[in-house]
């Protein structure tokens, strides 16, 4: 099992509705394949954790990379992983607030360095936190 981290840049434009429905095609497409995450949408910004089997979600960033709806996918992080943090989760969009995107930038910056497997698992458990706090 991997965990896969993702930054990019939304088409100029996107709507709501666009983005649900990458929540609705997530939802249908994931569960079958044993992927779970959260994509997070704010300030001309996606950025995305898949966790799951590693070629199912090798093949999905790969898909995810063509789609029309961002640009310039730059992959943060990746790693093995021994849980799913989003097990809970198919998929799921947050949105509204840059919901810590500071942070996320952050991670972009830092995207060359190497990062130990079990700090960046611990910073999702506090992401997730935060998602159910909010």
């Amino acid at each position: 099992m991997i965990r896969l981290v993702y930054i990019s840049q939304a088409m100029v434009g996107i709507t709501d509705e666009q983005v649900q429905e990458i929540l609705r095609s997530s939802q249908r497409n994931n569960a079958s394949n044993g992927v779970t995450g959260v994509l997070v949408f704010g300030g001309g910004l996606f950025m995305q954790v898949l966790e799951g089997p590693e070629q199912a979600v090798l093949r999905l960033y790969v898909k995810i990379i063509d789609d029309r709806r961002h640009s310039d996918c730059r992959l943060i992080h990746i790693s093995p992983a021994d849980e799913q943090v989003f097990n809970k989760w198919s998929m799921a969009v947050l949105s509204g607030d840059p919901l810590d995107f500071q942070r996320i930038g952050e991670l972009r910056a830092k995207r060359l360095e190497t990062v130990q497997s079990q700090t960046f698992t611990n910073l999702m458990r506090e992401f997730v936190r935060k998602l159910g706090a909010a």
